[in-house]
């Protein structure tokens, strides 16, 4: 079984799901990549933001169909089809931001699943939250916590966006995020799963220390590029 498939199995349930995607490194990659999977499979997808999230125009989605504005609620999606919405930002032109909470919960029965980006981390592959973050849509059904494996054995303040210690990105740090009360599980909601992106690059003992951790929910050391899980955690 490949990760898109395991993780349709774990994350969509019921007749409409709204995943929020959280964490480090591969939070954009995920979403459009299981977008497009679960459009393929004739789901009628929707992918968006409660922060902030790379525009679309300079980040392949795989999109079918973009919306920068409230249209959107007067658009009726066919299947299979995956529509990205976010509004753009007069600010950065690199970046869209956050619908209002009120117009994704109207837009909520019209999709199979809506996947949202929740979290910021500014390509780190670790991140530390704050009193402000993640943003989890109360309409969450499911979580997908991200960690980008390239940051095991790299520098805290180099890997780990809001950490600025001195220190290794080693078992005894990643034991201390994954229980934090600011750290990789904060606000996770509805079924929830763990995703170590960019395994398939790890050295066996980096993956020794994966092994050798605890973690609040399942966890899975992958691949996205590949669509593989590299090993099932915990």
């Amino acid at each position: 079984m490949g990760l898109m498939d395991e993780m349709e199995a774990v994350l969509v349930s019921g007749s409409h799901s709204f995943i929020s995607i959280t964490g480090g490194g591969g939070k954009t990659t995920f979403m459009s990549a299981f977008g497009s999977y679960l459009r393929d499979k004739g789901l009628c997808v929707l992918i968006t933001t409660t922060t902030k999230v790379m525009s679309p125009r300079l980040y392949k989605y795989g999109q079918d169909i973009i919306f920068s504005d409230e249209s959107v609620l007067g658009f009726r999606p066919d299947r299979p089809m995956m529509v990205f919405y976010a509004e753009k930002s007069t600010m950065d032109m690199k970046k869209w931001l956050s619908p209002r909470e009120e117009v994704l919960s109207a837009l909520y029965g019209y999709y199979d699943v809506i996947i949202s980006e929740a979290d910021g981390s500014r390509g780190l592959p670790l991140k530390i939250h704050t009193e402000r973050d993640p943003v989890i849509h109360p309409l969450t059904t499911a979580t997908a916590a991200v960690i980008g494996a390239w940051g095991i054995g790299d520098k805290i303040y180099s890997a780990v966006f809001g950490d600025g210690r001195e220190g290794i990105v080693d078992a005894h740090y990643l034991d201390w995020y994954l229980h934090s009360e600011e750290g990789l599980a904060k606000g996770m909601a509805g079924k929830k799963a763990i995703l170590i992106n960019g395994a398939e690059n790890l050295s066996d003992d980096k993956l020794s220390i994966l092994r050798g951790l605890e973690y609040p929910v399942q966890a899975y050391a992958v691949s996205m590029k590949e669509d593989r899980i590299i090993e099932k955690l915990g």
